[in-house]
């Protein structure tokens, strides 16, 4: 089963429509019909798949695994890989930013004598 096909089965699993699955995953109604239409399933942008495996409760992994691989690596694009990478790399960046502003330590006023 491609990506495609895992994520219309399990939205159709849960009663969903394309517009509600959309709704859910905060992707234009129109994009997800683009996205589902299309006969290449290496379609989804990161994002996008990340947002619609998140409303459906499995992992990426999940829907980019094919039957006779599932405990291979998923297939990913090339496109696929370097988006995930700058996401990863903006994940890190961030949650370092935060710790330092956490451990920074506040100014200590020196007391005239």
């Amino acid at each position: 089963m491609n990506i495609t096909a895992k994520i219309e089965h399990l939205r159709k699993e849960r009663g969903w429509s394309v517009a509600r699955l959309a709704r859910e995953a905060n992707i234009p109604t129109v994009s997800l019909r683009v996205m589902l239409s299309r006969p290449d399933s290496n379609n989804y942008s990161v994002t996008a798949l990340g947002k619609i495996a998140n409303v459906l409760h499995v992992t990426v992994s999940e829907l980019t695994k094919t039957d006779e691989e599932e405990s291979a690596k998923p297939k990913l694009s090339i496109t696929q890989m370097e988006q995930l990478k700058e996401t990863i790399e903006k994940t890190i960046e961030t949650f370092f930013e935060t710790e330092v502003k956490k451990k920074k330590p506040g100014r200590k006023r020196k007391f005239e004598e």
